[in-house]
């Protein structure tokens, strides 16, 4: 229930926002898709009710397709593992298959062809967690989203810097007391995009 009040939060308020400046259409980016490819790390912790956190590195691998500017539709899949989470010193792969929507934000605070281009995106599917810290979620496929969004920074019509990517990414996994998981993503990379 709490995953569809922020889904519709979110709808909303990018649905809002796209009405409301559909004016500034010219200030997104022209491109069709693109591909990217980022280094992520999700902070995570080892059980409910205490920190114990830690840190998992990892990659993504991302593709987005706009089907009406300045919306786009992404594919996402990751990956990321820490070999000695604070469960015993035991390791964790967290994998996820993520799709969804990609709002392009205007930007008409800044010009030039390097200009920052900020994205909200809202993306929902599933993910896989294995290895000893994964406790009684190993090897399971439970629920999974990511709602945030980044700053790519392009620096050629083809190629983009990924300069930030941050996205609240709750998971659902068994861990006997209430199934749920607060994560934060922070990620970076390159973006290779066409044309229309």
């Amino acid at each position: 229930m709490w995953m569809r009040s922020i889904f519709l939060a979110t709808t909303l308020a990018l649905a809002g926002a796209s009405t409301a400046l559909a004016q500034d259409s010219a200030s997104h980016s022209a491109h069709a898709g693109d591909v990217a490819v980022t280094y992520d790390w999700v902070h995570t912790n080892a059980g409910p009710g205490e920190c114990g956190c830690f840190g998992l590195n990892g990659g993504g691998l991302s593709g987005s397709w706009s089907f009406h500017t300045p919306w786009s539709v992404v594919v996402d899949v990751g990956a990321e593992t820490a070999s000695g989470a604070p469960t015993a010193g035991n390791s964790l792969t967290l994998s996820s298959y993520l799709a969804g929507v990609r709002y392009s934000l205007p930007h008409p605070w800044w010009s030039g062809k390097h200009k920052p281009e900020p994205f909200a995106q809202v993306l929902m599917g599933a993910a896989h967690a294995g290895g000893g810290a994964a406790g009684f979620g190993d090897g399971s496929y439970r629920f999974a989203a990511r709602v945030g969004g980044g700053i790519d920074v392009p620096l050629s019509p083809r190629f983009a810097l990924r300069a930030i990517q941050l996205d609240y990414y709750p998971t659902t996994f068994r861990n006997s007391v209430n199934d749920h998981q607060n994560n934060l993503l922070v990620g970076a990379g390159f973006v290779f995009r066409w044309s229309r």
